[in-house]
């Protein structure tokens, strides 16, 4: 017996559907394993394919006739099969013939006896759909029973499925961990439509379809919309797995009247602390992830955390950009400049380098002095300026592109060029490729750049 047990010691967590009853789900079970020979029977059965009494018999004839008569009669009471009685004509004879089906149970409890490799890829998506399916509808009833709110009860179920996927496919290195937030876009122009954005989730999509092992790391609402925009960061292999679902969080939506520049765009975002789409805290995990990491890119967030965050890490042959919303430079402007102590590459664009000078600083001179080494100023179609402590600026200029989106064109720069920097690319060659092949990216029309196929024309 011991030898037996110790040859199961490697086991999986499956999921079976069983009456609600205690005895009820006893008699289930013995039932069904009550012989190999169901078993068996069950194993027969592809997906929608019908298959006749006769043809099960002869397909198991190493066993008698009357013990697969047996175990078809209890496939058929624990209602994983559904029995069909018609009359065929068979020469001068009227013949009576019982076919079978699985029902929607036995598709699951058949796959469940099989290997996964031998079966087709459709059947198997459409099982783990039909399951879910089934397991929302029994279980919803109990919400009313555990007291929440049938919402509630949903944006939790959905909430913690994704968290559980997202640590599933979690990445054992990283090239660049990204801080920033999820958003969704809402296009007027040229017709009206929905999509994914955020800056940082857009910076990460970008990043991975380059190939670089990206970690996000955020906050979003623990609701339905928060979770399918984690679903998509994980379909395109983004590593979402220390990314928090906070019910208090507040998705930015960001209305785009005009996606061409100058691009005319209305974000709604929440100033309250709290609610901010970004995370608060730096955690043991968060300083783990960063110090294995070749580089980080800090978005939008709080600069008091970042603060803090590169306090914390190691820094050493590490590329780390800063790339400030506008509003933390606006609000929080005195703990922005202190960041700059560590010698980020700083991102700006006109608009945010508008708003350090109205503030007295003198860019780049006062830049400088607080510590930055490298700043790149981006100007939409004309291209960037870089400016290199102790060397002369230098103007990039982007080609002339036929754009149908300039949304999300930052975004593409600042991956190409941590993408060009982990390259061993120098500073000067990143900064000219990045805004050359960002300029092509705008022929893509949503705001999240694909750029595994705009590097290949460079």
């Amino acid at each position: 017996m011991i030898t037996q047990i110790s040859e199961f010691k490697e086991l999986h967590p499956y999921v079976i559907l069983l009456p609600t009853g205690i005895s009820e789900k006893v008699q289930y079970i013995t039932t069904l394993f009550s012989s190999p020979v169901t078993v068996e029977v069950l194993r027969l059965f592809e997906w929608d394919k019908e298959i006749c009494q006769k043809e099960i018999i002869m397909s198991l004839s190493q066993h008698s006739n009357k013990t697969v008569l047996s175990s078809i009669r209890k496939l058929v009471s624990l209602n994983l099969l559904e029995e069909e009685e018609r009359v065929e004509i068979r020469g001068n004879r009227r013949v009576k013939v019982k076919c079978y089906k699985l029902t929607d149970t036995g598709k699951w409890y058949s796959i469940l006896f099989k290997d996964v490799s031998e079966l087709d890829s459709r059947v198997v998506r459409e099982a783990v759909t039909s399951l879910s399916v089934m397991f929302m509808a029994k279980i919803l009833p109990f919400s009313e029973y555990l007291k929440i709110g049938f919402t509630d009860f949903i944006n939790q179920v959905v909430s913690s499925a994704i968290k559980s996927a997202a640590k599933t496919r979690r990445h054992r290195e990283y090239e660049l961990v990204v801080f920033g937030s999820l958003a969704l876009d809402v296009y007027l122009k040229p017709e009206v439509r929905i999509s994914s954005g955020g800056s940082g989730a857009n910076v990460a999509v970008s990043a991975s379809s380059l190939g670089l092992k990206t970690l996000f790391i955020s906050r979003v609402p623990a609701n339905t919309i928060g979770s399918y925009l984690l679903a998509e960061l994980i379909s395109e292999n983004v590593d979402v797995s220390l990314t928090e679902l906070d019910r208090e969080v507040e998705l930015p939506v960001c209305t785009i009247l005009d996606p061409l520049e100058p691009a005319q765009i209305k974000c709604k975002v929440q100033t309250d602390l709290s609610s901010l789409p970004v995370i608060h805290r730096v955690t043991s995990e968060v300083i783990q992830a960063c110090n294995i990491s070749r580089s980080i890119y800090l978005g939008e967030g709080i600069c008091k955390m970042y603060l803090e965050l590169l306090g914390r890490i190691k820094r050493d042959n590490k590329v780390i950009v800063f790339r400030p919303h506008k509003i933390a430079l606006e609000q929080y402007f005195e703990e922005c400049v202190s960041m700059l102590q560590y010698s980020p590459i700083l991102i700006l664009n006109e608009e945010k380098e508008h708003i350090l000078k109205s503030r007295g600083l003198e860019v780049p001179g006062e830049l400088f002095k607080a510590g930055v080494e490298e700043l790149i100023v981006t100007r939409g179609s004309k291209g960037a300026t870089l400016y290199v402590k102790g060397r002369e600026p230098k103007a990039f200029t982007a080609p002339l592109v036929n754009a149908v989106n300039t949304i999300g064109v930052g975004d593409a720069f600042s991956a190409l060029l941590i993408y060009y920097l982990l390259k061993g690319i120098n500073i000067e060659e990143a900064v000219k490729k990045s805004a050359y092949l960002s300029a092509l990216s705008t022929t893509q029309l949503l705001s999240r750049k694909r750029l595994a196929e705009v590097i290949k024309t460079y």
